[in-house]
């Protein structure tokens, strides 16, 4: 579905002046997702993660290297198939129109390709589909709760049924109890759709949950690459760190301990 290969990306420094110099966030990445995986993009703050997740979303451009969407070009295959990559950021409040009522947040994209009465019926299939009444199109964002607002954006984000999903830090700001909700629904999701999906995140419990594959990313590159399953066998200094701060402060399950 997506292949990255030797990606850089570098942003200009502040207060340089003319000597253009440039601070490098990615280096050399390379990395590929098949149809139908669920693949985390495990990093700390300043790892360079979120700008990846913006090059896939095409809302940035590689220095160089390239971005391949089902063998083709990037940018040319989200322009064919619009609709058919979306996002959840981890700003659920940021991320919506507070002037907008929750039925409109949901079917901006809908009223360009359905007759009304489609939209409506796809409204409340998607109110099913994220668990939440229909008492609440009428509503504006801020009635509702964190946890309810997320559930709109994953209704929004799911509302073309695309093939591809980012989920960037999409539960990381949410309470605890909340996290294991929403979890809980992007499990039933990734169950009952045909969905390919990259989660950035930094907790490593969180993608366990999710996963097939996790990717560690640190100081502007991959670490490394493995399937969760065998997580207990990582080879590299980072991610045999990051695992044994969440085996002692999250409780992963004790096969997963190193």
């Amino acid at each position: 579905m997506l292949e990255m290969k030797n990606v850089y990306k570098s942003y200009p420094k502040k207060g340089t002046g003319f000597r253009k110099e440039k601070l490098s966030v990615l280096a050399d990445l390379s990395f590929q997702i098949n149809t139908g995986e669920w693949v985390a993009l495990l990093g700390e703050s300043g790892s360079g993660k979120s700008t990846l997740g913006r090059l896939i979303l095409g809302l940035e451009e590689a220095d160089r290297g390239s971005l391949l969407l089902e063998g083709r070009n990037a940018t040319a295959w989200r322009k064919e198939n619009r609709g058919q990559m979306s996002v959840v950021f981890q700003d659920y409040t940021s991320s919506v129109n507070p002037a907008f009522r929750i039925k409109d947040i949901i079917n901006e994209p809908l009223k360009v390709s359905c007759r009304n009465n489609c939209i409506r019926e796809t409204t409340k299939s998607l109110m099913g589909k994220v668990g939440l009444p229909l008492s609440l199109l009428n509503r504006y964002p801020h009635e509702l709760s964190g946890g309810q607002l997320q559930r709109i954006c994953i209704a929004r984000a799911i509302r073309t049924n695309p093939r591809f999903l980012v989920l960037d830090e999409a539960v990381s700001s949410l309470d605890i109890s909340i996290q294991t909700q929403i979890l809980d629904l992007l499990h039933q999701l990734k169950e009952e759709m045909d969905i390919t999906c990259l989660f950035i995140a930094h907790n490593l419990q969180t993608v366990t949950y999710l996963c097939d594959h996790v990717i560690f990313l640190n100081e502007r590159k991959i670490a490394e690459q493995i399937e969760t399953k065998k997580l207990a066998d990582v080879q590299s200094d980072y991610a045999k760190r990051l695992l044994a701060s969440a085996v002692q402060f999250n409780g992963l399950d004790e096969e997963l301990r190193i």
